[in-house]
């Protein structure tokens, strides 16, 4: 199976009288989830899903508490997982205490062999168009029909979801949040939006 690939222009910088050179960008046509993992696993293994993913979540819960005691962790022919660091900008060590340095991000330095072994893919390009330009309503129907079978629905779901940019994904889901339609959480390091949970 091929991956495919579309081409984009990359921002003008402001130069909008300047036409941008096209570069190729990766057109996933899913996301892969941990329930996906597992039940992929269990046809290459004797371990059942639930046992799979049970050893997945173990996984996670390992990388963050070495994240969380300063280590950095190496997946022998996957890559290393380490953090990245945020404060204000300061001249001086002095001009900064340790509260006021925070996390930022997990970053991810992909290993040699795994680059190796992604050399070979096959590319196509993708037969999917430009974005249409769906109007904010066909958006929001779609996004809570997606809600009625998913838990949350990220910013870059919403995107492949209505096939639009970054700019037009955070207004609309920013406007769905203000009318009620829509609730935002922080989970790691993106922001998730699920359906309003009924009081009543």
């Amino acid at each position: 199976m091929s991956v495919e690939y579309k081409l984009v222009r990359r921002p003008g910088m402001g130069k909008t009288d300047v036409k941008q050179p096209l570069y190729p960008c990766f057109a996933p046509w899913r996301t892969v989830r941990l329930d996906d993992l597992a039940k992929m696993a269990q046809g290459r293994s004797s371990f059942s899903s639930a046992d799979i993913k049970g050893m997945l979540q173990l996984l996670q819960d390992l990388i963050v508490d070495a994240l969380k005691f300063g280590q950095c962790i190496e997946l022998e022919g996957i890559g290393t997982f380490g953090i990245s660091l945020k404060s204000r900008p300061v001249l001086e060590e002095k001009e900064i205490r340790a509260e006021s340095i925070r996390f930022q991000d997990v970053t991810f330095r992909s290993a040699k062999e795994l680059r190796d072994r992604l050399r070979t893919m096959q590319l196509e390009r993708s037969s999917e168009k430009a974005p249409v330009g769906f109007t904010p309503e066909v958006c929001e129907q779609r996004t809570l029909e997606y809600l009625k079978t998913h838990p949350y629905i990220t910013g870059k779901e919403y995107r492949n979801l209505c096939r639009c940019g970054k700019t037009k994904a955070a207004a609309d889901l920013k406007k769905m949040m203000l009318e009620g339609k829509l609730v935002r959480t922080f989970v790691g390091n993106a922001y998730l939006f699920r359906l309003p949970v009924d009081e009543g």
